[in-house]
């Protein structure tokens, strides 16, 4: 018992505590004084809103930013991208990594997770039943 309240205790914890990194500036920083942070390596996870010129505009907040990679050919207008790289002048950015995850990959995330849920759930099911009277598990009778 003692162990499950630790363990408690330190996810409640880790998230009051935990606000994201300073290590990066957050959009609305960059966005507030763009000129202070050109030359800075930054991580924006935003939503990919047009392209222009070829490039990928993605829009985090109010802040937009033209990145070099990932390129038109591999992203749809409302797909999140998670970028990181170099701040650059007039509102680009020179990208070192990135990640595209469309509408379609989450909903098959979600779907394959609440499939496993079901399945773990039913495999506990038939083996324990919920005692009322006692307020626990208990195996179930004949196994």
């Amino acid at each position: 018992m003692a162990l499950r309240v630790a363990a408690a205790a330190l996810v409640v914890g880790f998230g009051a505590q935990f606000n994201g990194t300073d290590a990066y500036p957050d959009a609305g920083a960059i966005d507030a004084d763009y000129d202070a942070h050109v030359g800075e390596t930054v991580h924006v996870w935003g939503e990919a809103t047009a392209t222009d010129d070829g490039r990928v505009v993605v829009t985090a907040d109010s802040l937009s930013l033209r990145v070099t990679d990932p390129t038109a050919a591999d992203v749809e207008v409302g797909d999140q991208v998670q970028v990181y790289g170099e701040l650059a002048p007039d509102r680009r950015l020179v990208t070192v990594a990135y990640d595209v995850q469309s509408p379609d990959s989450l909903n098959a995330m979600y779907a394959v997770s609440i499939a496993g849920i079901a399945l773990a759930a039913g495999a506990f099911l038939r083996r324990w039943r919920v005692d009322l009277d006692r307020r626990a598990f208990v195996p179930r009778e004949g196994e």
